[in-house]
């Protein structure tokens, strides 16, 4: 029998009735975090008229402070009972508008313009229902100010060995570089002052500038002083250079006029001013005038080589001509450079005398140095013949330009060739050895002990590297016109 059923209720399609239950908002909470407390014991050895004894104190340091400083790492999260916390809106006291982050940390820095103020900061939890705290996790922190942190940078100045009672000589120009800290934030040091001999007379500088060049400095004792201040005033403390407190800088600093238009660089320590320096300043005498050229001595610590490369390239620059030799130990070469380089695209000149032929040089071109010597001994009486730059298409030497060793060369010495030349520079032999006499002689041909160089700038200059010591090639007695060939025809 079949009952049709299409027209009784349905007890399962009944309305069920409107549910009550509404989405719960979350909750928010939030915290500063803070060094954690410690106990600090100190054992410390007593004696009196019973004895020795040990007397234990014990310290507990809370790190809990009663302020802070404008630089807040903060953290929050929110807790929902009925679903999931999606994100969060926050603001400062300062701030009309919320702040949407997912994030549940971040790093403020506040914006003091006191020495002390109280900010409040404020955070929501938003739910996956786009319901939103409505009781905002709440903290007010006490911002006191510190004062910004000023170094000079290291090495920036001259050092010392154990005596800081010697002076710092620099040309007219000087560049002073310093660092700057501030545990409110970097961005809170508004700005820098300086001065020169008199703190009446300020110049300022944005809080990001980290150096001065100083240029057309009078021929004299100075003074530099630097000094930092943030925004709300605060002021770091005063530094000076020199500062006769620091027994690792020069308690001096004074300034020389250049003179004449070459610059004899003595790097050759263990010469300490005697016959070396007295051969190339009788050359320069004979060709220039007595005492018209400028004479400096480049060692470590206080005669160091300019720190700043644009020190460097302006006191090169005062000149027309460098001449640079040296002999024992490491030649300062190195961090001269760049300086150097520039000098000779702005048009100047250099003639070097040392050992060392290194590659890496860019005043220069060099490939990688053949020892002639491996014994570390040159007879005297070898010849060194002047190849004539002005002949290109083949090899011209001049004789009456020809050297000779004068001396024992206790040391090994370099033959060495051009490297890899940029687009436009030149590089040619210019002074080569004679053919080996015996098989004492280590070489074969006439290696080249001398390079002409020029690079490809429009306005270069020239340079020579001569890697024989040029002192103790002397014997024909013809020095003077062959460094007056090399600086008044070759590198005019």
């Amino acid at each position: 029998m079949l009952v049709a059923c299409e027209n009784l209720p349905n007890p399962f399609q009944s309305k069920l009735p409107e549910s009550t239950a509404s989405n719960r908002l979350p909750d928010t909470h939030l915290f500063l975090n803070f060094q954690p407390d410690a106990i600090d014991t100190v054992i410390t050895e007593l004696a009196d008229t019973t004895g020795t004894y040990w007397d234990t104190t014990i310290t507990y340091i809370r790190h809990l402070p009663d302020t802070t400083t404008s630089r807040q790492v903060l953290y929050w999260w929110g807790e929902d009972p009925d679903g999931e916390v999606v994100g969060y809106f926050y603001r400062w006291n300062f701030q009309s508008e919320w702040t949407y982050t997912t994030g549940e940390s971040d790093t403020f820095y506040l914006p003091l313009q006191e020495m002390f103020a109280e900010f409040s900061f404020e955070v929501k939890s938003v739910d996956n229902a786009n319901g939103v705290d409505a009781t905002p996790a709440h903290l007010v922190l006490p911002v006191a100010n510190q004062p910004p942190i000023i170094r000079f940078a290291d090495g920036s100045n001259p050092s010392v060995g154990t005596d800081a009672n010697v002076e710092e000589v620099s040309f007219p120009t000087r560049t002073f570089v310093w660092s700057v800290s501030d545990l409110d934030g970097a961005e809170t040091v508004n700005h820098i002052r300086w001065a020169l001999d008199d703190t009446t007379q300020w110049h300022i500088v944005p809080g990001n500038v980290t150096s001065v060049t100083l240029t057309e400095l009078s021929a004299d004792y100075h003074t530099f002083f630097v000094q930092a201040i943030d925004t709300a005033g605060a002021k770091s403390e005063l530094i000076t250079y020199p500062d006769s407190s620091d027994n690792t800088t020069a308690n001096g600093w004074r300034v020389r006029e250049p003179v004449g238009d070459i610059l004899l660089v003595d790097d050759y320590e263990l010469d300490n001013a005697g016959p070396t320096r007295t051969f190339y300043r009788d050359i320069i005498d004979s060709l220039y005038g007595t005492g018209n050229y400028t004479t400096i001595e480049v060692r470590d610590g206080v005669k160091a080589m300019p720190y700043a490369v644009n020190d460097q390239v302006a006191m090169f620059g005062y000149f027309k001509t460098v001449i640079w030799y040296h002999f024992s130990k490491a030649p300062h070469l190195p961090s001269a450079d760049g300086g150097l380089r520039t000098f000779m695209d702005n048009g100047g000149n250099v003639f070097v005398s040392s050992l060392e032929v290194d590659p890496n040089y860019t005043f220069t071109s060099a490939d990688s140095a053949h020892v002639l010597n491996p014994t570390g001994r040159m007879t005297s009486g070898l010849t060194i013949h002047f190849v004539d730059p002005s002949v290109t298409d083949s090899v011209h030497y001049l004789p009456e330009l020809e050297l000779k060793t004068s001396a024992l060369i206790s040391r090994r010495v370099s033959s060495f060739s051009h490297g890899v030349l940029d687009f436009g520079a030149t590089s040619r032999d210019l002074f080569v050895l004679q053919a080996p006499r015996n098989s004492n002689d280590n070489w074969t041909g006439n290696p080249a002990i001398a390079q002409l160089f020029q690079s490809g700038e429009t306005l270069s200059g020239q340079s020579v590297y001569f890697s024989l010591p040029f002192h103790l090639c002397k014997a024909n007695n013809n020095m003077i016109p062959v460094m007056d060939y090399i600086l008044n025809q070759i590198f005019h």
